[in-house]
């Protein structure tokens, strides 16, 4: 409150650099005015004590853009957006080799930017840049995966998203599969699974070689393993519960 009032000569221009401070404390930026809403006007007002009377719309937009250098000054932020744009793509474009949301994406940037002290641009320059970078980097993975590819491997992938008259499911539905529930009957059904899910990759791992893509959580040779140690738990469980009953008797 005191550095707003050093620094300003009226009410609307004090309501002005206050409302610009929190505004950049909240989402590392400075908003359109027309983007605050009235109820964080209303409170930043009613905070300074302040009449109703008082309002933004009068400051000039040159008192607006000096209200702002000060409070790039006192937070100490970079305001180049040029750079910031720049510091953003190099953060986005490296994390695009191992994650593919968008919403992570951005989050990479904005840590980045947050890390460097910048000034944080719109929220659609970011989205646009997150889109464009996934865009470029799955591209160039995906043609170099296809390079890598034989005529066979093609003619298997092309066929995935046919469907089958007979179960009506495509080669995509059943390769997005999840494990079923952990049986004995299940087990080897899985396995089966899997082993058709081998010999429809072909030499995936060769077309992937060198690119840094995301990692699973459980690798398809865990899977297995994973379903017949949840069986197994199963039947530890039903066999204790049997020898609970038959102490109890």
């Amino acid at each position: 409150m005191d550095w707003a009032r050093e620094m300003t000569d009226s009410d609307e221009n004090r309501l002005s650099l206050m409302e610009w401070l929190k505004c950049c404390q909240r989402v590392g930026r400075f908003p359109r005015l027309a983007e605050i809403p009235a109820q964080v006007i209303e409170h930043v007002r009613n905070e300074l004590g302040l009449p109703e009377r008082i309002g933004m719309t009068d400051v000039a937009e040159r008192t607006g853009r000096n209200h702002k250098a000060l409070v790039r000054a006192l937070l100490g932020l970079d305001g180049d957006q040029a750079a910031a744009r720049k510091l953003a793509e190099q953060a986005i474009r490296q994390a695009a080799k191992t994650k593919d949301h968008p919403a992570d994406l951005i989050n990479v940037a904005l840590e980045e930017l947050a890390k460097n002290s910048c000034e944080f641009p719109a929220f659609s320059t970011l989205d646009d840049l997150a889109a464009q970078v996934r865009t470029e980097v799955n591209g160039a993975i995906f043609t170099l995966a296809y390079r890598r590819m034989g005529f066979d491997d093609h003619a298997r992938m092309l066929a995935m998203p046919e469907v089958d008259p007979t179960t009506g499911c495509s080669g995509h539905d059943r390769a997005k599969k999840s494990a079923p529930r952990a049986t004995v009957t299940k087990l080897r059904q899985q396995w089966d699974h899997l082993a058709w899910l081998d010999g429809m990759a072909g030499a995936s791992d060769a077309w992937l070689k060198g690119c840094p893509l995301p990692r699973s959580p459980i690798s398809r040779p865990r899977r297995g393993r994973w379903t017949l140690c949840k069986r197994m738990n199963t039947m530890h469980n039903k066999a204790r519960e049997l020898l609970e009953t038959i102490r109890a008797e």
